[in-house]
C-alpha cells in the first residue's frame, strides 16, 4: 500500500512539473543566460510546444537534451556570444 502511494505521489509531481523552471535552473548551472521562451507558439514557422534560447559568453559542452527539450542548433552571434536553441515540437 505504501508502494502505491509514493508511486502515487511522484506521478501527481511529474504532472505538475515547470519545464521553464527546470530550463532556467539548468541554464543557470551553465553560467549563461535565457533570453527567449516560448510555450505552444510559432517561432520560425514551426509550432513549438517549448522553445528556449540562452546565451553564453564561452563556448560549452551544451547537453544533447536538456528537461526533455532537444538541442536545435548553436551559433555565434556578432557580440561573438554563442547562442543555444533547444525546443520540443
Amino acid at each position: 500500500m505504501k508502494k502505491l502511494l509514493i508511486a502515487m505521489a511522484v506521478l501527481a509531481m511529474a504532472a505538475f512539473a515547470d519545464v521553464k523552471l527546470d530550463f532556467l535552473i539548468s541554464v543557470n548551472r551553465l553560467g549563461c543566460t535565457l533570453t527567449m521562451w516560448a510555450e505552444n507558439d510559432y517561432v520560425g514557422g514551426t509550432k513549438w510546444r517549448e522553445y528556449g534560447r540562452f546565451v553564453c559568453k564561452d563556448e560549452i559542452r551544451a547537453p544533447a537534451r536538456m528537461v526533455g527539450l532537444k538541442l536545435l542548433y548553436a551559433d555565434q552571434n556578432l557580440k561573438e556570444e554563442w547562442v543555444y536553441t533547444y525546443g520540443r515540437e
